[in-house]
């Protein structure tokens, strides 16, 4: 067993960090009164330390996690992670008002905003981004372009939150949710590339989408679809953007 996950590092990264994230879906639908949650956010990131010490010890490890903490990286680059979420979900926002939505819940306040982000960051950006960008995606891009390998993680991704179907995401909304997770796969790597593969900078973005999503519930019934699409052509644009400027690369240096 040990032998094949050396040899297939990505297969077995995969397959436990669905196991380790998915046990809670099945607890779930057996005992749905006691089950913690459908899905166990840290899940990719016990799936990259088992299989990183099994095929590269201890060094492996505390590479992987000096990355984590690796924040020098230029004050832009925390403008662009922090702000740019915040931009597009009140882009979107501004724009469905502009069509006519009507606002149903208002602001709950700074205090659970900034509690929300801190929550989002240790247990979901942290458990979530180091996996996927940290261990996944630079073995995804070995023969790859970048714009390859990001979309390969991006739906891997979307797949990864099929427990949370029915219950964050329905039929009517999972279409424009999974481009969004798409377009931001596609700039989480591009901000990788530009950042010496810092994993701190994926966890604050992610994040930062995250705490954004509080305006969603400001709408209802069709406004809150039609703030969906927005949402996701305002996502679409933005790594569309990235894609002509940096070309399949994402990036214009030559050793990224």
């Amino acid at each position: 067993m040990l032998l094949w996950v050396r040899r297939h590092p990505l297969i077995a990264f995969f397959g436990l960090a669905y196991a380790l994230s998915w046990w809670p879906w099945l607890w779930s639908a057996l005992d749905p009164q006691n089950a913690p949650s459908t899905i166990l956010p840290p899940g990719p990131l016990l799936a990259a330390l088992i299989v990183l010490v099994t095929i590269g010890g201890w060094a492996a490890i505390r590479g992987f996690l000096k990355r984590i903490v690796q924040w020098n990286v230029g004050l832009r680059w925390y403008a662009l992670v922090l702000a740019l979420p915040v931009a597009i979900t009140l882009g979107a926002v501004a724009i469905n008002l502009q069509l006519g939505a009507t606002i149903v819940v208002q602001f709950a306040g700074w205090i659970d905003l900034v509690a929300r982000f801190l929550f989002v960051l240790v247990f979901i950006g942290l458990g979530e981004e180091p996996a996927w960008r940290g261990f996944a995606l630079p073995r995804l891009m070995d023969g790859r372009s970048a714009l390859a390998a990001s979309l390969i993680l991006g739906v891997l991704h979307v797949v990864w939150h099929l427990p949370l179907l029915g219950v964050e995401y329905d039929a009517s909304n999972v279409l424009p949710w999974a481009i969004a997770v798409l377009a931001f796969s596609i700039l989480v790597t591009w901000i990788y590339l530009h950042t010496d593969g810092s994993l701190l900078l994926p966890m604050l973005f992610h994040s930062s989408v995250n705490t954004s999503a509080v305006l969603f519930p400001w709408f209802s019934g069709d406004d809150l679809v039609v703030l969906w699409w927005l949402f996701a052509a305002l996502w679409a644009i933005a790594a569309g953007i990235v894609v002509l400027r940096y070309g399949p690369a994402l990036t214009r240096a030559r050793d990224p």
